[in-house]
């Protein structure tokens, strides 16, 4: 069985990645998948914002109930 992500796991696995290039995949629903890539830039109690490289906007602000909910994945660029 899939071990389930709660806020606290979301919230530590976003702090160990500050500061590091990483790869967002955000599904926004009826097959509108996203894909950014940037540096993560801020870490706040509620949110975090990646600095986004090459893309139309500059910064993508992210919850942690996203994660949570499966809606976005957050990775290491390697």
């Amino acid at each position: 069985m899939k071990k389930r992500l709660d806020i606290e796991d979301a919230k530590a696995m976003v702090a160990s990645l500050l500061g590091k290039d990483v790869s967002v995949r955000l599904n926004r629903g009826r097959n509108k998948i996203k894909h950014y890539n940037g540096v993560l830039s801020e870490v706040h109690s509620n949110v975090f914002v990646v600095q986004l490289v090459n893309d139309l906007f500059d910064r993508l602000s992210c919850t942690y109930t996203d994660m949570v909910c499966g809606e976005l994945q957050i990775r290491p660029q390697a």
